[in-house]
């Protein structure tokens, strides 16, 4: 998959998502994505494939976070 922040894409609840951030960590890509329609509809999903699975490992959520926030931030510098 070839897939950049700020990218639109649909995921198979039918909804657009923005790609906010995307990092490689140990090997796989994770992205963080925001619904367009309602920003308080935030996923973590990561790419297995040609597929993006949403994230239910919290271990992992919580440790991807300040890499997802550094990401997102060094857009602004």
């Amino acid at each position: 998959m070839d897939i950049e922040k700020k990218d639109i894409i649909v995921l198979s609840d039918q909804k657009n998502y923005v790609v906010v951030s995307k990092i490689n960590y140990e090997q796989n890509f994770y992205y963080y994505i925001v619904d367009i329609d309602d920003v308080a509809n935030l996923k973590f999903v990561q790419e297995v494939g040609e597929e993006l699975i949403e994230l239910r490992d919290k271990e992992l959520v919580t440790k991807l976070i300040p890499l997802f926030t550094q990401d997102a931030m060094a857009d602004r510098a």
